[in-house]
């Protein structure tokens, strides 16, 4: 056989191979009635069904210590010539407890970009940069240019109209064998009224990935619709627990930001929304089994160990409390006690405190004096002994 023959044979045969390949699959779609194309991967549902069948050990999570950092910043000239008070202050706190290692891991890229986005609102790739832009940046109650401002070492007086207190914190609310909830509360005094807003970060633990809402509410009009329903029962059901002036309004949609608590999920309302302030309405997870997706039902069902944090970190008073300086102690002034007398002397004391006064003795202590007694004269008394 010439090598020419050779090279026609193997190409024949992984023909025949391949059609022989071809039938086989062909043969198994129609026994099976589907449809699958041959490079189908299989549903990513049973993938995560696997993934969460498998129980792994669940490290505790690590968080730095609570850092509180702070710039002021003051206007070059007064609104009102003459006016000192009428100058822009602009105060800006952060006070973070940010995640180290969870559940053992410690790179936290995904983690780190989610919450830099929410609490500072810029692209930063470190906790420390995206804190140090943040605070940078003033936020007067007015646009003032680059250069009509200057830094303070001291917290300046704000001022109603003038003064600016804007604040983030961020803090870990929740933890469990599945989630990890981060809290990130944004409050600002705008020279007249307090404004709150409450946002959450859900990170599951094991997969290492961050939940947004669509992870785990469906996105289904139908279903949101029947949720706004669930909802608004709750407010009717917290209503008659409250008197007339502090009454619920009915909520108009399902908000944004939602958390997942030990007991349930949490629907966070702003300020203004079905109350004067913001709100919270708690819905029990067994009444909100429908409306999760079926990845987080799975992720629940494995889900146990919560803990809810209590950092009690909280913002800080618009115009800081100034301590007056403490004046040194001083110590009591030691009070001097007389020798102890003798006891011959304390006895003859006694006994002349005890005798009667018409029958003491006189005790002379040898001063010189004349002997006998004097009238006014001057002549001897004779009337009288001398002793």
């Amino acid at each position: 056989m010439t090598k020419r023959n050779l090279i026609i044979t193997i190409i024949l045969l992984a023909i025949i191979d391949a059609l022989a390949a071809a039938w086989y699959v062909s043969r198994r779609i129609e026994a099976s009635g589907t449809s699958q194309t041959f490079f189908d991967q299989r549903d990513s549902t049973d993938i995560v069904v696997e993934a969460d069948t498998v129980t792994t050990a669940s490290q505790a999570d690590l968080f730095d210590e609570m850092q509180h950092n702070t710039y002021y910043f003051i206007a070059n000239t007064p609104s009102i010539s003459g006016d000192n008070s009428s100058r822009y202050t602009s105060i800006k706190h952060v006070k973070v407890r940010w995640p180290r290692k969870v559940n053992g891991d410690g790179e936290l890229e995904q983690l780190n970009k989610e919450l830099i986005n929410k609490a500072f609102g810029n692209n930063q790739s470190r906790m420390q940069d995206a804190r140090f832009v943040y605070l940078n940046k003033p936020s007067f109650n007015k646009p003032i240019g680059e250069g009509d401002y200057r830094k303070l070492s001291s917290a300046p007086t704000i001022v109603p109209v003038y003064g600016n207190v804007s604040q983030v914190l961020v803090y870990p609310y929740m933890t469990s064998s599945r989630l990890l909830v981060m809290e990130i509360d944004k409050v600002e005094y705008n020279g007249s009224s307090n404004i709150e807003d409450e946002y959450f970060v859900h990170y599951d633990r094991q997969r290492q990935r961050v939940l947004s809402r669509i992870d785990m509410l469906t996105a289904d009009v139908d279903k949101e619709t029947k949720l706004l329903k669930v909802i608004n029962k709750k407010i009717d059901d917290l209503n008659k627990g409250r008197g007339d002036n502090s009454t619920l309004q009915h909520a108009l949609n399902v908000p944004a930001e939602i958390c997942c608590g030990n007991k349930g999920v949490l629907f966070h309302y702003k300020a203004g929304s079905i109350s004067v302030g913001s709100v919270s309405i708690l819905i029990d997870y067994d009444k909100m089994e429908p409306f999760f997706t079926e990845d987080f039902k799975q992720l629940l069902k494995n889900n146990d160990d919560f803990k809810v944090y209590d950092d009690n970190i909280k913002p800080e008073p618009i115009n800081p409390v100034r301590q007056a300086a403490a004046k040194p102690a001083v110590a009591p002034a030691v009070k001097k006690e007389k020798p102890a007398a003798s006891k011959y002397y304390q006895s003859k004391k006694n006994y002349y405190k005890s005798k009667p006064r018409h029958t003491r003795k006189r005790h002379y202590n040898g001063a010189k004096r004349r002997s006998g007694y004097h009238g006014y004269s001057g002549k001897r008394n004779w009337s009288r002994r001398r002793r």
